[in-house]
């Protein structure tokens, strides 16, 4: 009990620290304090797992929010046969271990609440050596090694897809979608979007997202395609901080020849937040995107019909998996990424964005495989886990 007499609930997150596990924690994070506001309940939450190196995100999205974060260390598996580099890797996992060790001593919470990846890792062995409630979430139709093996240490583990409840126990396992934020449920007005990026609504336009951070092919193959492509179209592209500088130069290189006017149709980000992501997907006719969860349930929340290009390298070959579960009903059109050819993807992609029926279809198709109650239904299991009785 807290010194106001209300009951104090701390709740630990944790991920493998990429947008794909990140934002997902903040939609849950969302319906948590909306469902412990008023309820007499003191609500405690903070992210313990790794900010830097390559699980790096911006902080202020969980501070924002109230979230306290502690970042600890940890480390990827690594492919690399030197030995000292593989001794360098444990090193950092079992430093990591022994700070997860300390903090959640210290915060003790009443549940843990992983979304998996290898950045998760220490603060999911700890919890279960403190015998804390583990709610795993798995965001990916083929599960990651790290969940799979957490599926015994789990009280409760929620899944993205259908199909991967055969991978699990079924007796604790909900099948609830990937947590969106709420702000890619609302629908926005098109033309407002379109003048956020100072675009027009007479021509179509699409939006090219890597994910949170980017993709070196699909960047690639919007810069062979550009153009011939930015006279008939308008193009959003995220292609992600690291690549900026060097696709910046590339594009002003290759459009040196085309008017101003046309030039201003292909609007480049490096990273996008919150809001600009939500009006990029407000503003475009088609996405073109990875195969990852996060965004291809972002893409069904906003009923977007999309092209999908699965990271062939992706672990288990899961990006593949998420795309043709999404695709099967026509939610989207899979291009694989060994078979593109700027050519023939491009007169692909403006055969399709002439297609309004198509078009309608996919969008239809999206809209229906989205779940809306994802974050709802998976803060809920938490509060409970967690002692509070919820009767919404």
């Amino acid at each position: 009990m807290s010194l106001f007499g209300n009951k104090k609930i701390r709740i630990v997150l944790t991920g493998g620290g990429t947008g794909g596990h990140i934002f997902p924690l903040l939609a849950v994070a969302e319906e948590m304090i909306q469902k412990s506001d008023g309820k007499n309940l003191e609500l405690e939450l903070t992210y313990v797992g790794p900010t830097t190196g390559p699980f790096s995100f911006d902080e202020r999205a969980f501070e924002e929010k109230g979230i306290r974060v502690i970042s600890i260390s940890s480390e990827s598996p690594s492919n690399n046969d030197n030995p000292i580099t593989k001794l360098m890797s444990l090193v950092r996992v079992a430093i990591g271990l022994i700070q997860s060790l300390w903090h959640l001593w210290l915060i003790m919470p009443d549940t843990v609440f992983s979304k998996g990846g290898y950045g998760a890792a220490p603060v999911l062995f700890v919890s279960a050596a403190y015998r804390i409630p583990l709610l795993v979430h798995e965001s990916d139709a083929t599960p990651g090694r790290l969940n799979e093996l957490a599926k015994n240490m789990a009280s409760k583990i929620a899944i993205s897809f259908e199909k991967t409840i055969e991978f699990f126990p079924f007796e604790k396992t909900a099948f609830t979608g990937n947590p969106v934020r709420k702000t890619f449920f609302k629908e926005k007005d098109k033309d407002v979007a379109l003048k956020f990026f100072n675009l027009e609504s007479s021509k179509k336009t699409i939006f090219v997202y890597g994910g949170s951070q980017g993709a070196k092919k699909i960047n690639d193959l919007v810069l062979a395609i550009l153009p011939r492509a930015i006279t008939e179209l308008q193009i959003i592209h995220q292609c992600g901080t690291k690549n900026y500088p060097e696709i910046s130069r590339e594009s002003e290189f290759l459009l040196r020849g085309h008017a101003k006017e046309e030039r201003a149709k292909y609007r480049l980000f490096g990273f996008m937040n919150e809001e600009e992501i939500s009006q990029a997907y407000a503003a475009c006719d088609l996405i073109i995107s990875r195969a990852g969860s996060g965004s291809i349930f972002e893409i069904a929340a906003t009923g977007k019909p999309s092209i999908l290009i699965p990271l062939p390298t992706a672990a288990r070959d899961h990006q593949r998996d998420n795309a043709y579960a999404f695709s099967k009903n026509g939610a989207a059109i899979i291009y694989e990424e060994n078979n593109l050819k700027p050519h023939f993807f491009y007169d692909g992609l403006n055969g399709l964005l002439n297609n309004q029926d198509k078009l309608l279809q996919m969008s239809q198709m999206a809209k229906e495989f989205a779940k809306p109650k994802a974050a709802e239904t998976i803060a809920k299991q938490l509060l409970v886990l967690s002692g509070m009785k919820t009767d919404n």
